[in-house]
């Protein structure tokens, strides 16, 4: 079974910096029974829709669970808010975004719990440039394109503002 969770933070937690921020919140996915077995690199990407906003730094991880999609949905959700998410504008600054990508290949619409594979994914750098670390031989659930095609479409700007920062390790 692959599952594949995206990361993000651009707003520091406390003193929690975005980079150390995604260490911890592995460390509390892995304290809920979500078992990191793959990590890519951090990556910093520019903000969205807003480029004057902070930058983000992002991750991808494959994960073991015996949680369904629904239940790691509902994890994810809460992990986000043990580090200070709030849900009120869409795509605004936030201290921690946790998206699950792909979730065994599965294809869930709208009433089947969350939406499967992740409907945004295949269209951005700062998800498809780490997740190429750790999984290369990846195909898109849905078209079955492979990770290499898939990054090969993203505009050229959009993969050269995404960069890699160093290690996404346990710990912060």
């Amino acid at each position: 079974m692959s599952i594949y969770i995206a990361f993000g933070s651009n707003q520091a937690f406390g003193s929690i910096q975005p980079a150390a921020l995604l260490c911890e919140a592995g460390n509390a996915l892995e304290a809920k029974g979500v078992r990191l077995v793959a990590r890519s690199s951090l990556w910093r990407s520019p903000a969205w829709p807003d480029p004057a906003d902070p930058a983000y730094v992002n991750a991808v991880a494959e994960v073991e669970t015996r949680l369904t999609p629904r239940e790691l949905l509902a994890c994810l959700h809460e992990v986000e808010g043990q580090f200070g998410r709030v849900r009120a504008v869409r795509n605004a600054p936030r201290t921690l975004d946790l998206d699950i990508i792909d979730f065994d290949g599965l294809i869930a619409g709208e009433g089947q719990g969350p939406l499967l594979p992740h409907p945004r994914a295949h269209q951005r750098a700062f998800v498809l440039l780490p997740l190429a670390e750790i999984a290369p031989g990846w195909a898109h659930p849905a078209t079955g394109e492979g990770i290499a095609a898939l990054t090969e479409a993203l505009a050229r700007a959009d993969v050269e503002a995404t960069t890699r920062l160093g290690r996404f390790a346990a710990g912060s």
